[in-house]
């Protein structure tokens, strides 16, 4: 209910329609839908949706100092736009994943 208002009034403001999507559309954010934790002996995969390419996901690794005065560790992957990610053995299995969802 609250968006509606705030679309009603970018509209009078002056906006035409296209230009109200285009402001909903750059908007956009992306946001966490699942966290795995690693398998040892795997790899993560990432395969872009668009370009259908397959590559090793970039990850770092992060370290601060907790209130204890020990380190503490923590690894991220670097999330790129319209890729699908997934930990495999090697990459032969995980062309066998993506085919069997339907990605390939």
């Amino acid at each position: 209910m609250i968006d509606m208002e705030i679309v009603l009034d970018l509209t009078k403001g002056g906006l035409s329609k296209n230009q109200v999507e285009y402001v909903q559309k750059k908007h956009r954010e992306y946001k966490l839908m699942d966290k795995k934790r690693k398998i040892p002996g795997h790899t993560l995969f990432s395969f872009n949706l668009k370009t259908k390419e397959i590559k090793r996901a970039s990850i770092t690794n992060e370290v601060s100092i907790g209130l204890n005065g020990k380190p503490i560790m923590k690894t991220k992957t670097v999330i790129e736009p319209n890729c699908y990610y997934e930990q495999a053995l090697n990459e032969k299995n995980f062309r066998k994943r993506l085919k069997r969802i339907g990605l390939i």
